[in-house]
């Protein structure tokens, strides 16, 4: 089953980056949350991130992604590694927002520690600090 849930993640966060490099069109990621999330997913923000929430449903969850593009102003995004945990999937990102002043593109690798239950993501967590997921998961001690 675990090897089942990393396929669903990375069709996931392919489905996930190529979104965020075409149009960025809202419809588009609701269609992309309708596929991949279950309607009560849950997702929370890593707490170093200012504001940092919890949203609950797809409708919620969806929300909080399209603001990311002008909240953080995302230049790109890149997937990265997807690994078993055993009952979560580990799933890298590579994310280039814009610089504050000079304008250059920050990247930036998150890491979210994901549940998927029935082919379907039902929890997920970023992680800024890629050590701290790999502990949550089991992965490092």
């Amino acid at each position: 089953m675990s090897q089942e849930n990393v396929e669903v993640v990375r069709r996931w966060l392919d489905a996930w980056v190529e979104w965020f490099g075409s149009g960025r069109d809202p419809d588009q990621f609701d269609q992309l949350a309708d596929r991949y999330m279950a309607p009560n997913v849950v997702y929370e923000e890593d707490p170093v991130w200012p504001d940092a929430g919890v949203f609950r449903g797809r409708d919620a969850v969806s929300r909080r992604f399209i603001e990311y593009i002008d909240l953080v102003h995302v230049e790109g995004t890149s997937a990265g590694e997807v690994i078993d945990a055993g009952d979560l999937v580990l799933a890298k990102i590579r994310i280039e927002m814009l610089g504050a002043g000079a304008g250059e593109a920050v990247e930036f690798l998150w890491t979210y520690t994901v549940r998927v239950e029935d082919s379907q993501v039902t929890h997920f967590r970023a992680w800024y600090d890629p050590g701290e997921a790999l502990e949550a998961a089991g992965l490092r001690e």
